[in-house]
């Protein structure tokens, strides 16, 4: 027994410091050091990273730092913001955010040759061809904690992302559907619940059997949790994938608790990161999340 007490907190100290390896890192690119170290160097096992206003270019502290230096009155002044400002401290303004759509959308078609295997090799290779368009970086182009983007492929006009903190990658919009359909699900009703997904999703399993050129059998999607996307949120995914046009809202996995009968589902808003909800019977967008294949 004292044996294990005594491994544990090394195989804890083991796995937290593991967690936070740079997926799919710069160097790889032959980018400069400071597109990785200057912001998100930090954030490898060191702490979650510090959400406080900050001046676009500083770097993104980690709440541990953000505590030691508030207490430390070490905070410097004019990069970093106990008191908000109403003119810039928004959830993310042309004023104080610039996005990948103002700096530019890749536009050459890449990552999905071939001869490209993993992700890193799709995202050099995006890179190649899009040069800087083919990023995203929070602590140059954010305003709070948000990180950094890659472009894993590009074809017919559609995107997928890799956000850097979390390892997983995300599609454009796909398509307008009912939640069955988005989510899969097939279940027939059940106790009080009044929807039948058994009808509604027509064999249509929207994220499971989604099929993007080139990443067949690469990455394995579903429907984003309400979490995954408030996550992504925070990571700066408003700022990086395309809007959805018009916006309709899109659909998340998980169901509204207050909804007595389990008919509704919350609804994440891409334009504000507001979250609502709907029923599962009605329409809104479909953008699905990923575990990709190294």
């Amino acid at each position: 027994m004292k044996t294990k007490l005594f491994m544990a907190p090394i195989t804890l100290l083991f796995l937290i410091s593991g967690c936070g390896e740079d997926i799919g890192s710069n160097h790889k690119l032959g980018r400069p050091l400071r597109d990785v170290l200057g912001a998100e160097a930090g954030q490898s096992g060191a702490g979650i990273p510090s959400q406080i206003h900050r001046e676009r270019g500083a770097p993104i502290l980690t709440i541990p730092q953000e505590i030691s230096k508030t207490l430390s009155n070490d905070l410097p002044d004019g990069l970093y913001r106990t008191i908000p400002l109403i003119e810039k401290d928004d959830e993310g303004s042309d004023k104080t955010v610039t996005t990948r759509t103002i700096l530019g959308r890749p536009t050459v078609d890449c990552g999905v040759e071939a001869n490209l295997t993993g992700i890193d090799s799709r995202i050099t290779n995006c890179f190649q061809k899009n040069s800087d368009k083919s990023l995203w970086e929070g602590f140059r182009f954010g305003t709070s904690g948000e990180g950094t983007w890659k472009l894993v492929s590009l074809s017919n006009n559609q995107e997928v992302w890799l956000d850097n903190m979390t390892g997983l990658v995300w599609s454009d919009v796909i398509i307008t559907t009912n939640w069955c359909q988005a989510a899969g699900n097939d279940e027939l009703p059940q106790g009080n619940t009044t929807v039948n997904c058994s009808l509604l999703m027509e064999q249509k399993r929207i994220c499971q059997d989604l099929n993007l050129e080139g990443l067949a059998g690469r990455i394995s999607w579903r429907l984003p949790t309400r979490n995954d996307f408030l996550l992504a949120d925070l990571n700066g995914a408003r700022f990086v994938l395309k809007p959805e046009t018009p916006s309709s809202g899109l659909w998340t996995a998980t169901l509204k608790a207050a909804s007595a009968d389990r008919s509704e589902a919350w609804i994440y808003n891409s334009q504000d990161g507001t979250l609502s909800a709907g029923n599962l019977s009605t329409t809104h967008s479909v953008r699905c999340v990923g575990a990709p294949s190294r």
